[in-house]
This record gives C-alpha cells, structure tokens and sequence, in this order.
C-alpha cells in the first residue's frame, strides 16, 4: 500500500507516509483502513513529501462525500497533509476547499514541522510507519 501509518494510542494520533503515485483508490483504501482500525477521530499527520497524487478533479470532488460519510459514521479530527510538490499541494487544498464543510479540520503544509505545529503536537513526529 503506498500509504502506511502507525497509531500512537496512548497520544490518540496516527503518523502516515505516502510514497509513489498515489490515486484515489489508495486514499479510499487508507481511510478505510483507518475505520477499520478504529483511530480515523484520531489527529493525523500523513507526509506525502515522497508522493505524487494523480487524481482528476473530478476523483477530488467523488472523495469529499466518501470522507463525509466515514467522518460523520466514525469522527472527526485535525489532518495535516504535508507535500512538497507543487501539483500534490495544489490537488490536496482542491480538496481542502471542496471539503470545507465535510472535512474542516484538512489543512496542507510544506513541512512536516507546520503540520505538527497546527495539530498541536509538542514533537514533530519521525515518520516510521508500519502499516
């Protein structure tokens, strides 16, 4: 899966780093795991620094009903979706701001120090997945 995490249960939050090319059925799969896991109201830091997503606006705008609907089933908590590349921060704030109702708590930074900062983290977590 090109997107692993790891929970921090005593903390309540959840590392994930996404690598490689990264398309919708990789965020569905993700977030359905996460459900599954039972951590998706668990703040979330994802680093896709090492990523590219390749979605469509159209496969952005499908997503926002399905994060809708797993949100409203199982919670909602902060995420901070860090990219480098400039395509990759561009399509997660398309997302950001089609789920702005849905999904209020997304938010997209460069680096991995901003996103920690705004989910309230004293340490900038290391990225060691293992999921």
């Amino acid at each position: 899966m090109p997107i692993s995490y790891e929970i921090d249960h005593k903390a309540q939050r959840v590392t994930a780093v996404a690598t490689g090319d990264i398309r919708l059925e990789d965020l569905t799969a993700h977030f359905s795991a996460l459900v599954q896991d039972q951590c998706l109201e668990f703040p979330r830091l994802l680093d896709a620094r090492q990523a590219s997503l390749l979605l469509t606006a159209e496969e952005t705008r499908r997503l926002v009903p399905f994060v809708a609907r797993l949100r409203d089933d199982h919670g909602h908590a902060r995420t901070a979706f860090i990219a480098e590349s400039d395509v990759s921060f561009g399509m997660a704030r398309m997302y950001a701001t089609l789920a702005a109702d849905a999904d209020a708590g997304f938010m997209v930074y460069r680096t991995i120090e901003e996103g920690a900062a705004w989910l309230g983290w004293a340490a900038t977590p290391v990225a060691h997945p293992a999921r």
